[in-house]
């Protein structure tokens, strides 16, 4: 008799579990249509004897949130470095001179963005992974020759990264990236153009 009781349920718990399912089916339009706002900044400086640099990155993105964990996003960056060194420009006697480089970045990407963790943890690591455009401007130039270097290019890049987000609010969220920009995809080399950056998201 308890079988005959237990295998009564079946049809009840089925319905249930369907029930179930079907709300989280509903319910994934209204996560999809969550947005986030970010921007993040990264400023350094570095000097030696014969060598100092300084380089900033604003960066500004949108996300448009697919599900609760990925999203596909819009990113603006400008990201600039300057360098200032003494080279020899001496045929027999040294004589050393300032070179003063430019290197200003303009990159439009887009990106997929993969929580590694559920969205209602209030510590949320992810990463990035797409591609765009880049802009380069560079300048190279020497005052005590009054010499300067100009060049423009354009071409692919690829973009990469990873980061976390902190949430102290519901909807905001302190954040720290990792994020690098290579150009023509060449990810080998992302050491070269790598820069950690923090600020804020917002979601609505």
């Amino acid at each position: 008799m308890d079988g005959k009781i237990a295998a009564g349920r079946w049809p009840a718990l089925a319905l249930t579990l369907a029930a179930f399912a079907f709300g989280l089916l509903a319910a994934a339009p209204a996560r999809a249509a969550v947005v986030e706002l970010s921007a993040t900044g990264a400023y350094s400086k570095a000097k030696f004897d014969d060598y100092d640099t300084t380089q900033r990155r604003y960066t500004g993105s949108i996300d448009f949130k697919f599900t609760s964990v990925s999203a596909l996003q819009f990113e603006y960056t400008d990201s600039q470095t300057k360098a200032n060194s003494l080279v020899d420009a001496g045929i027999i006697d040294p004589n050393y001179i300032t070179k003063a480089e430019t290197y200003r970045d303009k990159i439009y990407s887009f990106n997929w963005v993969q929580n590694l963790v559920p969205s209602s943890w209030i510590l949320q690591p992810y990463f990035v992974i797409g591609g765009g455009k880049i802009r380069r401007y560079r300048s190279i130039e020497y005052p005590a020759l009054k010499l300067k270097y100009e060049a423009r290019q354009s071409e692919t890049t690829g973009v990469g990264g990873v980061g976390v987000r902190l949430f102290f609010l519901k909807n905001l969220a302190l954040k720290g990236e990792l994020k690098t920009y290579v150009p023509k995809f060449r990810y080998s080399q992302w050491r070269d153009n790598q820069m950690m950056s923090v600020g804020f998201s917002w979601l609505f």
